[in-house]
């Protein structure tokens, strides 16, 4: 028997095999249960986000509520405000930007998770996709909390208690009128409380180092919007935006920034490379008059933004491009920086993770784009090597005229340039290949640099006699120390 089978055809043997062991069975009114239990999601979810991005996650959704509030036009940020509290037993978010639709509290907010049929944000451009922001950042703080929201002229609020989490089953939370004068809201928002802090929650509230992280986190994430006029409040304290910029010269044959745009897989990709202003050249107050030197700007390396928000600031390590392909990050690349920004309607095509502050390096269009990315390095590297043996002074001249410029700024002030490549939707600009950055003055493979240290009291003195002020910079008392020395050496061999 087991020879004649073997003997059949794969097909015919695969038909025996199941017609022989699934038995005919009959429709019963069992089931096997498939949903996630409710103490799973609390405590599962929240472990994949930190306390301070969870806060950024609220923050986000608020933003999210301007741009639907703006419906497709341009968003004046100026007109809103975000207030945050922390505090050891509570925390609270506060905005005005529009507030959340009765409709979209009853069949969509509060949902553990988006629906297909959710397609709100179709034509906006956010980076929220999953639904689980909101939840995921309250269940992350306290075990009670409370959203009162105003749109139009609507007020309503949706408790979340710790009986609800304690139970079993999803059941609908209420959505409760206000029955207070207080607790309506002066103008359309938002309003989240969340109370019955977790113990270690309460001391990260009541630690002002949190308080700082916290302050620098949203200054970076949200740095664009901060400089558009967004104004944010930390426990009563705005928040001031970190300014990532690179020089721009007015002139067209003046230095600029590597540039290079295209749209990549329904992703428009804008990358610009250059000198950041953090050490800006010739007007620093460096004792050293070389770009190597041991106080990195917080703004060097790559700045990742994903519609506006930036996923990462000032990386310097392998995963936006250092040390593949080009050298690891070192001083001397302090001044440069790199910015790039991902924009899309499709949230899921950005290639950013759930947390909105990393990045998902498997992406199609991110691979693509670091290949530029590293176009661009190479073109500073090379840049710094070049001048790394010389006085910053001897810059000064070429840059004068030039201007720190955020992204968009930046490219606009490029893309008219003569120089500029344009391809169908590319554009490049590769300021090396365009001959616009200077040269070293006299550039010889025997230049050397000469280095040292010499009490601040003798220095001042030296200052003094040469410059008729006891102030002026060390470098650029060492070269002229040098010039005078080198001048009698010339005269006395002559």
């Amino acid at each position: 028997m087991q020879e004649q089978m073997e003997r059949l055809p794969a097909s015919l043997t695969l038909k025996r095999f199941h017609a022989e062991s699934t038995p005919m069975t009959k429709p019963t009114a069992d089931h096997a249960e498939a949903s996630p239990t409710k103490q799973f999601f609390v405590s599962m979810r929240t472990r994949d986000i930190n306390l301070a991005d969870a806060i950024l996650d609220l923050l986000d959704n608020c933003l999210d509520g301007a741009l639907r509030l703006a419906n497709g036009n341009s968003v004046d940020y100026a007109l809103h405000f975000v207030k945050i509290e922390l505090t050891a037993d509570r925390f609270s978010i506060e905005d005005n930007c529009g507030g959340i639709p009765r409709e979209v509290a009853k069949n969509y907010a509060f949902k553990m998770g988006r629906e297909p049929d959710d397609d709100r944000d179709s034509d906006t451009e956010t980076i929220g996709m999953y639904g689980v922001g909101m939840k995921r950042a309250i269940f992350k703080m306290g075990r009670e909390a409370l959203v009162r929201t105003r749109y139009g002229d609507d007020t309503f609020e949706v408790p979340i208690t710790s009986a609800w989490l304690n139970a079993k089953g999803w059941e609908p939370l209420p959505i409760n009128e206000p029955t207070e004068a207080r607790e309506k809201l002066a103008e359309p928002g938002t309003v989240i409380h969340v109370h019955e802090l977790y113990e270690g929650v309460s001391r990260h509230f009541a630690n002002e180092a949190f308080e700082n992280e916290v302050r620098t986190a949203i200054s970076e994430h949200f740095t664009m919007f901060l400089q558009l006029g967004l104004k944010v409040e930390l426990n009563g304290k705005p928040v001031e935006p970190v300014l990532v910029e690179v020089l721009v010269s007015k002139r067209d044959d003046g230095p600029a920034p590597f540039v290079f745009q295209k749209t990549i897989d329904d992703v428009l990709v804008s990358i610009t490379v250059g000198l950041n202003t953090a050490r800006s050249l010739g007007t620093d107050n460096e004792d050293d008059a070389d770009f190597e030197g041991d106080r990195s700007s917080a703004t060097a390396g790559w700045t990742v933004l994903c519609n506006d928000r930036a996923v990462i600031v000032g990386d310097k390590s392998r995963l936006t491009g250092w040390g593949d392909g080009i050298p690891l990050y070192h001083p001397q690349f302090a001044i440069i920086t790199g910015i790039i920004e991902f924009r899309s309607k499709r949230a899921d095509k950005l290639p950013v993770t759930t947390t909105k502050r990393a990045l998902d390096t498997s992406s199609n269009v991110w691979l693509e784009s670091l290949v530029k990315m590293k176009e661009g390095m190479r073109v500073w590297i090379s840049y710094t090597n070049q001048w790394k043996n010389h006085p910053r002074a001897d810059q000064s001249n070429y840059w004068e005229d030039a201007r720190p410029l955020p992204l968009k700024a930046a490219i606009a002030a490029v893309v008219s340039r003569d120089a500029v490549r344009k391809t169908g939707d590319q554009v490049e600009f590769n300021p090396q290949k365009a001959r616009v950055l200077p040269e070293p003055p006299g550039k010889t493979p025997s230049s050397r640099r000469i280095v040292f240290s010499r009490p601040i009291e003798e220095i001042r003195l030296v200052s003094k006699m040469l410059f008729d002020v006891d102030d002026e910079k060390p470098g650029i008392i060492g070269e002229k120390c040098f010039e005078l020395t080198l001048t009698k050496a010339k005269k006395r061999d002559g």
